[in-house]
C-alpha cells in the first residue's frame, strides 16, 4: 500500500484512476479536448471501499487476462503531455514557484528531500468489446458494460505534484515504473523510518454526459466480489462527481475518520508481519494530501498533519 498511494506513479495516475471505468479498466486519461464532453470530477471528498483484490489480480498479474489488460490499455491511451523526471527544491517556497501552487510543511521536522513532479494528461478511448471480453474471461459473464460507452473519450488532467521525504526514503520516480520496496532487502529494513508527504491539486476527469460513471462503478465492485445488493448500496452512497474513492484490501486493511488540519481525514493502516504501514489522506482549499510510512506509529502522521503550515 505505501508503494501504491505514496510513490510518485501514484500521483501521476493514480488518484483520477481510482474512478475512471470504475474500478474494471482504472486508468488514467486527459484533459477534455471537445465541446461535447463536460467537467465530470473533482476530488473534493475522500471514502474508503473494502474490497477482495482476487478479481482484479487476474487483470493485473502476469497471466493471460493480465497481459490482455496491459494490451488494451497500450492501445487505448494517448499521452499528451509526460511529467518529466521529479526536480528537486530547496524549499517549500521553490517547491511552490516549481508547481504552481502554495506548499505546506510541517513545523519542526526537516526534510531529507523536496521532489517537483511535472503535469500530466492523457486520453483514454472506451473498447467496449475487449473491456467485455476481459470480464467474460474472468467468469462474469453476467456483468455486461452499456453499449453506449464504446468509442467513447475519457480524460484526466493531472497538476503538477510535490512529495517531501523524511528519513530514509527512496528516490521519486517520473514516468517510470515505482522503485521496488523490497528490492535488496525487506522494505521494514530499508526504510523503516521514511515518512513520504504528499501534495497536489485536484486532478480533474472529464467524459462524456452519457458516460454512467455510476452504473460502471457497480459493474467493477461486483467484478470484486461485492453482490449486487451491496454494490447497489455503495453507488447510491457515493457523489462520483466529487469523491475519490479508495479501494483498500478486505480483512487486510482498517480505516477510520478522524479530525486532521482543520477537515475530516482518512486513516489507514494495514498491519503486516515484516512491515505493517498506515496512511492518512485529507483534502483542503483544492488540494489533496497524504502522508505514509511504514510501521504502525500513525499518529506521527496526524501529529505532521496538524502542525502544516
Amino acid at each position: 500500500m505505501f508503494k501504491k498511494l505514496f510513490a510518485s506513479p501514484l500521483l501521476r495516475y493514480g488518484l483520477p484512476a481510482v474512478l475512471v471505468l470504475a474500478l474494471i479498466v482504472s486508468i488514467p486519461a486527459t484533459r477534455a479536448m471537445a465541446d461535447q464532453l463536460l467537467s465530470l470530477f473533482r476530488v473534493e471528498q475522500v471514502t474508503v471501499v473494502p474490497i477482495d483484490f482476487t478479481g482484479m489480480q487476474q487483470l493485473t498479474g502476469d497471466g493471460p487476462l493480465g497481459k490482455q489488460m496491459s494490451q488494451l490499455l497500450s492501445n487505448s491511451i494517448a499521452v499528451t503531455e509526460k511529467p518529466g523526471k521529479p526536480q528537486t527544491a530547496a524549499n517549500a517556497a521553490q517547491a511552490g514557484q516549481m508547481s504552481g501552487f502554495s506548499v505546506r510543511l510541517p513545523q519542526g521536522k526537516a526534510p531529507t528531500r523536496i521532489s517537483v513532479l511535472g503535469a500530466s494528461a492523457f486520453t483514454f478511448t472506451i473498447d467496449r468489446a475487449k473491456a467485455q471480453a476481459l470480464l467474460n474471461e474472468g467468469g462474469r459473464t453476467d456483468l455486461v458494460l452499456p453499449a453506449s460507452i464504446d468509442g467513447e473519450k475519457i480524460s484526466v488532467n493531472i497538476p503538477a505534484a510535490v512529495s517531501v521525504a523524511f528519513g530514509t526514503c527512496p528516490e521519486p520516480t517520473g514516468d517510470e515504473p515505482a522503485a521496488d520496496m523490497h528490492a535488496g532487502g525487506s522494505s521494514g529494513r530499508l526504510y523503516a523510518d521514511c515518512v513520504i508527504l504528499a501534495e497536489i491539486p485536484s486532478p480533474t476527469v472529464d467524459a462524456p454526459a452519457d458516460v454512467n460513471i455510476s452504473q460502471l462503478a457497480q459493474i467493477g465492485l461486483e467484478f470484486t466480489g461485492m453482490s449486487t445488493d451491496q454494490a447497489v448500496a455503495f453507488t447510491k452512497s457515493v457523489d462520483w462527481t466529487s469523491t475519490l474513492v479508495i479501494p483498500i484490501p478486505k480483512n487486510a486493511a482498517t480505516y477510520q475518520q478522524i479530525p486532521v488540519d482543520g477537515v475530516t481525514g482518512t486513516l489507514i493502516q494495514r498491519p503486516a508481519d515484516d512491515a505493517p504501514q498506515f496512511a492518512l489522506i485529507w483534502i483542503k482549499d483544492g488540494i489533496v494530501y497524504s502522508i505514509g510510512g511504514l510501521g504502525s506509529n500513525s499518529q506521527q502522521a496526524i501529529d505532521m498533519a496538524n502542525s502544516l503550515h
